[in-house]
Order: C-alpha cells, then structure tokens, then sequence
C-alpha cells in the first residue's frame, strides 16, 4: 500500500492511497467470499462458491463495490495509524481509481493549540452580600406557602389573591387560537406565572366579571409559534381567596422544620444557606469570565469538518429541546422562517467557539499537569451524590464508578475544578 501525504490549511492533509494489484486481489477475494454468503447461489451452501462462480452470477461490478466497502475502512485506519495523525473527524473521501484501487482522504486534525499570556488572567467579580431583606424574602414565601384562605366575595381583586379564571384567546381579527383557552384556571395574582402583562389585567375585576384585554407575547417566548403574537383575551373571574399569613414565631418555625427550634436559629441557617448559594453564583461568574478571557487568547486553526459535526450536535440539541416542549422541528421552522441551512450556518460561530474552549482547556491540562486521581474523583463522587438519601449514596457511587463514560465525566470534571482554582487562584495554598 502507497500512502502519499499533503499538507493542507486549517489541521487538515490530503491522504492519497494506493493499493498494489496483490493487496486488490486479496480484497476482492474476501469480497467474494462475502458476497457468497450473502446471496444465494444455486448449488451451492451458503459462503462455499468459489471465486469465479460468484463473479458469474453476481458480476465483477458487484465484487469492486463489496472490495471496497473492506478495503477502505482498513486501509485507511493503517494509513492514519502509520503516519501518526491525531484524526478528530470522520475523512472527505474521493474514490480515485478502482483499478489500481486509489483513492483520496481529506482528514481534520486535531489542531495545534495555544492560549497566551493565560497566567496574566485576573477575574473581578461583585460579590452582593446576604442582605436582611434576602432573608425575609426566604420567610416571606415560607409564610405563603402555610398560610390560609378565606373566600373574597364583593371586594376587587388584588395582589396575593389567589384565584380561579376562564380565559379563551383569539387574534385580532377574532379566530381562536389552540393553545390559549382554560377552565377554573388557578393562579396567584402578582406571581407572574402567566404571560407577562396577562396578571396585572385581573387586578380590580370582581367575583363574576368577564374582561377582555390584549397581550403580546414576548419575543423569546419558549413556543416559537407565540413569539411575539398578539392576543385578545376574553377572562371571567370565578373564584378568589384571601390569603392570611401565619404569624412569624418559635411555633411557625417549628411547624415547617418539623423539630423544635427558634426563630433566631432557623434564621442563621437560612442566611448561611444563602451566602453559600451566591459563593457559588460568584464562582459561577468567575468561571464564565475565566473562560471568555481564555477563548480570547485561543489560537487554533479549527477544520471545517470539526465544526460540522459540532454544529450538528447543536442541532441535536435543539430538536431534543423542542421535543421535550411539544414543538415540532418542522413547525418550529416554519414560524421562525429557517431553513436547515440557514440553522447550520447561524449556529457555526457558537460550534466554533466550543470546539475552542474544549481545545484551550485540554492545552492547559496539559500545561499547568492538571490530572485528577481516585481522591479528586471520590471527592466529585461526594458532591455529586450529596443530594442522595443517605442509604442510596455508596451505591450510586459504585453505579457511577462502573461507568466508564460517566467515569470520565467525572475526571473530567475533577480537572476543570482544579484547573479553575489554579487560574482564579483560590487553592488553600495560594491563599
């Protein structure tokens, strides 16, 4: 087998294979072989003709074809192999010639990697404090959620109430619209878990009342066939209650914890819950600017076919997302007038920009001996399963272990957190 190699831009070469007459004779023998278990041959068993019979009964076309379906996929992979090239893609191949078998394979390699001045790297993040009102917030939903109702009969509606509504929606030229009708609908008025704009429409309105009132859907609205779609709703309030929160003592806290304790107690556990919570958003945050200073100081020369395949991923994902909603890929093309075409080539700079960052990150593992071991592993491990009833945690801890993708999640997880605590230079020791 002849292998010639030519460089080509962006991590990509050139492979032009060539099998001598012996090598050809070899894969077509196989060939045969193949296509005489596979097709049935009178007089024959099956995988017994020889040679000559299969080429009279199939004919030598069937044979080339059934050559070189073997032949590539491992002449290839030995061409790839023997000259040492760090393939990252699946190759561009052009069938030259059948006879000598010849034929051209452009391969995406995995391209050289640099991310300068990294070190210089300093991440500023406003760190808001825990504040009383912060706290009061937690308590104030925790009294929503015990409080007690009591029925509104001849006052308007306001704030807090929590209510029973029909609504049917039409456009403005009055057709209903599937989707925006419902009956004895429940919601809490002010609590905004309708359309924006929908809720502040039924403050005022009685027991009874029937009011129309148009809402304009938001632009990002998660069903793309409602972005930005103006509609009429046609709403009768049918049912209201008052809520009366219980007060805030020793006994509330007790009733919510289910164990003896105080105010002053369940209080200092809820502000340490909080401060923990935004340590995090402001690591989170740290690590989102750590990330976008990195990719400026990226340098790569990314194959095409690389982000191909990435923005095919992206794609992937949003069909799943769409899915999970109920929306319909094609639907979902039509209302946000898209072609597949124009999807691939709007996602190309988000691929690009992955592929960048998963690139700069394996560079920097390698650069500052990032490696994680059964201790950072376990530690990931205790995180992970921290949330697990306590009887179910060591052995979700071996599930995960017999896993060898989840497994590498893991590591892989283990050395961002110690990649990123080196850069944001918070390890006990730099401390």
């Amino acid at each position: 087998m002849k292998v010639t190699k030519e460089v080509l831009g962006k991590s990509q070469v050139k492979l032009i294979i060539e099998l001598d007459e012996q090598e050809v004779q070899q894969y077509k023998q196989q060939a045969a072989k193949r296509l005489s278990e596979q097709v049935k041959i009178p007089g024959f068993r099956p995988g017994t003709a020889g040679y000559d019979v299969v080429k009279l009964h199939v004919g030598d076309a069937a044979i080339t074809k059934q050559m070189i379906d073997l032949a590539l996929p491992v002449t290839y992979s030995k061409a790839v192999t023997d000259e040492k090239l760090p393939v990252v893609s699946r190759p561009q191949v052009n069938i030259l010639t059948e006879e000598p078998f010849t034929y051209e394979a452009i391969v995406a390699l995995l391209p050289d990697v640099k991310v300068t001045n990294y070190k210089n790297v300093k991440i500023d993040v406003d760190t808001a404090k825990v504040e009383d009102k912060d706290v009061d917030s937690v308590f104030d939903n925790l009294r929503k959620h015990y409080a007690t109702y009591t029925p509104v009969t001849d006052r308007p509606i306001k704030k807090g109430d929590r209510v029973e509504i029909d609504f049917n929606g039409t456009d403005t030229e009055g057709v209903a619209i599937e989707g925006t009708a419902s009956k004895n609908h429940p919601l809490v008025v002010g609590e905004n878990t309708l359309i924006p704009g929908f809720e502040e429409n039924l403050e005022g309105m009685k027991i009874g009342e029937t009011k129309t009132f148009q809402v304009t859907f938001p632009k990002d609205y998660h069903a793309a066939h409602f972005q930005g779609k103006v509609v009429n709703f046609e709403t009768t309030m049918q049912k209201a209650d008052e809520p009366k929160l219980p007060e805030l003592n020793d006994e509330f806290v007790e009733q919510v914890v289910g164990e003896k304790k105080t105010l002053a107690e369940l209080t200092k556990e809820i502000r340490g819950n909080l401060e923990g919570q935004r340590k995090n958003e402001v690591r989170m945050k740290q690590e989102d600017k750590l990330l976008e200073a990195l990719l400026e100081r990226t340098e790569a020369e990314i194959p095409e076919q690389l982000i191909d395949e990435e923005v095919e991923y992206i794609i992937e994902d949003l069909k799943a997302d769409l899915t999970e909603k109920g929306i319909a890929f094609d639907m979902y093309l039509k209302t946000t007038k898209k072609t597949m075409e124009d999807l691939m080539k709007d996602n190309r700079k988000e691929a690009e920009k992955r592929i960048k960052i998963r690139l700069a990150l394996q560079f920097l593992f390698t650069e500052e001996k990032i490696e994680a071991d059964d201790k950072d592993i376990d530690m990931e491990l205790e995180e992970i399963t921290g949330s697990y009833p306590e009887a179910e945690r060591e052995k979700a801890k071996k599930e995960f272990k017999g896993n060898q993708q989840m497994l590498l999640r893991i590591k892989n997880r283990a050395m961002l957190r110690k990649l990123f605590d080196k850069l944001l230079d918070t390890t006990p020791d730099a401390k």
